[in-house]
């Protein structure tokens, strides 16, 4: 079923459980399931209109709004959980007849992503996480010293000697 309105955001709709899903569903070929993150004004069309409109002409693209962000319907007395938005990423694969997906998760969406594979890896072919949420990662010195950034005068002056020897090292030939 479609909604007719001129916001770019709402997309299509389809019954997950107790969840009915806004997505976007654009292009064709392969499937490809776009979870986006977290954060206020969040949905699928704020994280993903631009990668959608690049990519539509090699895959299906599926990118739906979980519950609590963006233009999806749930119960007022929802709960959730990683479990609730599991189950609702499962039942829109089920809703949508596809059995196995490539799946992109942007942060939150991320750590859903890795949600997904781990409970139903019979689900996912491919997995692309993009700064997920639940991946360890190393703390670079650069990293360190941006996140533990203090103000003062001398730390004003570091982070521009540093991005300073960057441009130079990679602008050189020899880079």
């Amino acid at each position: 079923m479609s909604t007719q309105t001129t916001n770019p955001e709402i997309g299509k709709q389809i019954q997950c459980g107790p969840i009915l899903t806004n997505y976007h569903d654009l292009g064709s070929g392969e499937p490809v399931l776009l979870l986006h993150g977290s954060g206020p004004g969040v949905s699928a069309w704020a994280n993903w209109r631009l990668p959608l409109q690049a990519l539509k002409g090699q895959f299906r693209l599926l990118a739906p709004d979980l519950a609590g962000f963006g233009f999806s319907e749930f119960p007022a007395d929802m709960q959730f959980s990683r479990q609730a938005w599991l189950d609702q990423i499962v039942a829109f694969l089920d809703a949508l007849g596809l059995d196995k997906v490539h799946v992109i998760g942007n942060s939150f969406g991320g750590s859903m992503a890795l949600a997904l594979a781990i409970a139903h890896p019979e689900r996912v072919n491919r997995l692309v996480l993009m700064g997920s949420v639940g991946v360890p990662f190393e703390l670079t010195e650069g990293l360190d010293k941006v996140w533990g950034y203090t103000p003062s005068f001398e730390n004003m002056q570091s982070p521009e000697s540093v991005l300073s020897s960057a441009r130079t090292r990679s602008a050189s030939p020899s880079a």
